[in-house]
């Protein structure tokens, strides 16, 4: 693979130091698929004996009908979204839910609720970074269907999105049943 990183970084340092922010921001996204075509030759091809990427960066419990999926990556906004980091992200959610799964069947239900929690790094302050309709989110929700749910509509699912700034990122995606989630919105609100 003909892929130079270093020309890439070098061209950040130098959208840094002359001003140029959304330059700079551009050459990072294409830094980080340059990365990830380097990591996954090298772990495909290159006969690497580390653990893989993804193995490093995801884990996943199941607890009855409750499932915890982690991702010690934040998920990134559309914008973002290249092949290269797509193709990682799809390969993190399906490690994820083979580490939840442990060789055990996962829990399929009839109408499940996705609460995805993201979590930006500290310094990542701007706003406009940070609005949640613009991450992926779809790329979450179409790759727990047929595992977890039938199908992402109203009948078998529902889903939130939340977020909080950490000193690393990270997205938890926790799947349950959606009548769990109902009976304490109910009770909340004859409390009020």
């Amino acid at each position: 693979m003909n892929i130079d990183p270093l020309k890439t970084v070098h061209q950040i340092e130098k959208y840094l130091s002359d001003e140029k922010l959304h330059k700079a921001y551009t050459a990072s996204v294409r830094l980080r698929s340059q990365l990830l075509g380097i990591i996954y030759e090298a772990e495909t091809f290159g006969g690497a004996t580390e653990p893989k990427l993804t193995e490093i960066l995801t884990a996943g419990k199941a607890d009855g009908s409750y499932v915890v999926l982690k991702i010690r990556e934040p998920l990134p906004p559309t914008k973002e979204l290249t092949a290269a980091v797509e193709e990682h992200w799809l390969e993190l959610i399906h490690r994820a839910i083979e580490s939840a799964s442990q060789g055990k069947a996962l829990p399929y239900l009839d109408k499940a609720f996705v609460w995805i929690e993201i979590i930006t790094p500290k310094g990542s302050d701007n706003a406009r970074l940070w609005d949640t309709s613009n991450r992926a989110i779809n790329l979450i929700i179409n790759n727990l269907k047929g595992i977890f749910f039938e199908d992402d509509n109203h009948e078998h699912m529902a889903f939130g999105v939340t977020g909080a700034w950490g000193d690393e990122g990270m997205t938890s995606i926790h799947i349950m049943p959606f009548g769990d989630v109902k009976a304490q919105l109910k009770t909340k609100l004859h409390e009020l």
